[in-house]
């Protein structure tokens, strides 16, 4: 009786192995799936973003005809929609897609897509309410302006005088918080910036300890063997 324990035991615990296992295999795939599909999204909608034009159908003249969009005709609804919704600053979108599709392949996290939309939301409203107020009069999409809807909205609430208080201060706070928040939105480290700089400093102060060191880095071996 007890070897009967053991074995159902023995044998619950082998197939509770395997589905834990099959069902991690089957999870990393779907994230990688995940992540070649939000890369391949950003990459679509940055060739949709650069090469919009207001003369193609839109939401707001759908009977054009012509389309110069790159990605045709869904192209240029979805790139009016992002240019009209939050304008300009939606040429960062594509970038945070592509980031972090990148990241979901190499962590198999699915979480992080849902976390780098919610930072993307943040830059996006402080980015059109940046465009807003202060390039309001510079005019680079028709009909919303380079801040879209959204901007114009934000513009129009108790943000604006707050901004009122010190415009000149506020231009920079306002570009270092849609900064942070692209950056966090890629899932930038800034450990990695601080080994760049660390690794070019080191470079750039190297100490030689011998003369045909510095023979051997600035002059070039075929040089040294015609001397």
């Amino acid at each position: 009786l007890d070897d009967t324990k053991w074995l159902n035991w023995f044998i619950y615990m082998s197939i509770k192995k395997t589905a834990n296992l099959l069902l991690n295999f089957a999870l990393k795939r779907l994230a990688e799936v995940l992540g070649i599909l939000v890369s391949l999204t950003g990459v679509i909608l940055f060739l949709s973003l650069i090469t919009y034009s207001p003369n193609d159908p839109n939401f707001i003249f759908p009977d054009n005809t012509k389309v110069e969009n790159l990605m045709g005709f869904q192209g240029s609804f979805v790139s009016d929609l992002f240019f009209q919704s939050v304008g300009l600053i939606a040429y960062l979108i594509p970038f945070t897609l592509l980031f972090t599709g990148i990241n979901i392949l190499k962590t198999k996290d699915f979480f992080l897509f849902i976390e780098n939309i919610f930072f993307t939301i943040l830059y996006l409203i402080f980015g059109a309410l940046f465009l807003a107020y202060y390039y309001s009069d510079t005019y680079a999409l028709f009909v919303n302006g380079n801040s879209g809807f959204v901007g114009e909205y934000l513009n129009n609430t108790f943000l604006k005088s707050l901004i009122l208080i010190n415009d000149s201060i506020f231009f920079y706070i306002l570009i270092l918080i849609i900064i942070i928040f692209f950056l966090i939105s890629i899932n930038f480290k800034p450990k990695y910036l601080l080994l760049f700089f660390r690794d070019l400093i080191k470079k750039n102060n190297k100490i030689y300890t011998d003369k045909s060191e510095i023979i051997n880095e600035y002059i070039p071996q075929d040089e040294i063997k015609n001397l």
